[in-house]
């Protein structure tokens, strides 16, 4: 191995994909460790479960979150150039109208 092939192998899309698992496993490790935090209201469970049991809706949507917006990642890092507009607007659009239509469906509720 020479330095020209180790140098070779960081190219933009190389360095844009470590730089992402980076930044995933700082965001893990900062919500454990919020979690683990008495002090903290922050809970992972949370994310997953209400009142302590696995809430289907919300793994779901949590689950297709996390998917959706890594193949959003995955394209933008892989090839920035052919990236459609409409997946962008898409996406937003997918996931602001979740959220308006769930405050929408739960404003009975409050």
């Amino acid at each position: 191995m020479t330095v020209d092939s180790v140098m070779n192998y960081f190219t933009t899309a190389n360095t844009m994909e470590m730089l992402l698992a980076l930044l995933f496993i700082i965001i893990i490790i900062t919500m454990v460790q919020m979690t683990r935090n008495r002090d903290d209201d922050f809970d992972l469970k949370d994310l997953v479960s209400t009142d302590g049991k696995l809430d289907e809706k919300k793994f779901t949507r949590f689950g297709a979150w996390v998917i959706s917006s890594w193949g959003f990642v995955y394209i933008l890092v892989s090839d920035v150039k052919n990236l459609p507009e409409w997946y962008f607007i898409g996406y937003m659009a997918a996931w602001v109208a979740n959220a308006v239509m769930d405050k929408y469906m739960n404003k009975d509720k409050s």
